[in-house]
């Protein structure tokens, strides 16, 4: 009887365990940003399964550190400067892939009249109150020889800066695509852009420490979708083109020309950055950390290498 008596329990754990839910899709946030584009592409090509992945986008990437520092998402897109940032505040991550390396995507427009970096003394600067546009500010004093309290600074969202423009309240904007085009499109020009600062901007996607350690699978799922839209929008640049810029309010040819303004890596790549005894990350990473200590935006120096898990390359293939 004892035997029966374990044999049924037995019998009703495992039918317990067999009608359990499924794990809760995994949820990304992302903020408006041409090389983001690709993870919509692939969920509206049903190649990211919303059983596994649920991506929302929230208006800037101010409060996508914040749901990721809070554990409202279990990945983020992140600037490098932003993972810096969370990394020196404790918070525990990994780096899956590195979306795009900004070559021109980003910057810093002007009035016309506004020549230089220098005329920015006295100016009114519109900037996002986010990493990014502190350390893009941070290298406009370092080149332009200007104080930081000689430029008066308005903070508001990327999305506000076009209308604030118009409006004459800011003289220029730190700022990136989509909305550098749409400055562009008003009247404003380019002081600076990422062109000119090279290997300095890298948008990756990130994970919680303790959902990449309970949930390779979808995570190798999201990678391998993430490249295979990628030589999707290669075979079909034009409509790829069309679809991801409806999305920002952009016709293809705009899309073409911010997108353009970006370098993103293959799996090959994806592979040598971040996989291999020495990922190649590592350096501008820790180029980028001693430029922003120096600049007082970091406390202390900080190393992304416990960041990186070089096996997850495995994934890319």
């Amino acid at each position: 009887m004892k035997l029966l008596s374990k044999l049924a329990q037995l019998a009703v754990m495992l039918s317990i365990a067999g009608c359990s839910p499924p794990p809760e899709p995994l949820r990304i946030v992302s903020s408006p940003w041409p090389g983001y584009e690709p993870l919509y592409l692939a969920r509206d090509l049903g190649y990211l399964q919303e059983s596994l992945v649920r991506i929302t986008e929230l208006p800037s990437s101010n409060l996508n550190m914040e749901a990721f520092s809070n554990g409202s998402t279990d990945l983020s897109t992140l600037t490098l400067d932003e993972t810096l940032t969370l990394l020196a505040r404790g918070q525990k991550l990994r780096i899956l892939l590195v979306m795009d390396v900004s070559n021109g995507a980003d910057g810093v427009v002007a009035k016309p009249e506004i020549k230089s970096l220098a005329e920015l003394k006295g100016r009114r600067v519109g900037m996002e109150n986010i990493p990014l546009g502190a350390y893009i500010l941070s290298r406009v004093l370092d080149m332009s020889g200007v104080d930081s309290a000689d430029i008066n600074v308005i903070p508001m969202p990327e999305d506000k800066h076009e209308k604030a423009y118009l409006q004459g309240k800011i003289d220029a904007a730190i700022t990136m695509e989509p909305f550098k085009t749409k400055l562009i499109q008003a009247g404003a020009h380019v002081l600076l852009d990422s062109s000119q600062i090279p290997d300095e901007i890298f948008d990756l996607i990130v994970v919680r420490e303790d959902v990449y350690l309970t949930r390779r699978e979808e995570l190798c799922h999201l990678s391998q979708q993430w490249f295979r839209t990628l030589d999707h929008v290669q075979a079909n640049k034009h409509d790829a083109y069309t679809h991801m810029g409806k999305r920002l309010g952009m016709d293809a040819e705009a899309f073409s020309a911010a997108i353009g303004g970006l370098k993103v890596p293959s799996r090959q790549e994806n592979q040598r950055l971040l996989g291999g005894n020495q990922p190649g990350l590592l350096t501008p990473a820790r180029r980028l950390s001693d430029i922003m200590q120096h600049r007082q935006m970091l406390s202390e120096a900080v190393d992304i290498a416990a960041s990186i898990d070089t096996s997850f390359t495995n994934c890319m293939e």
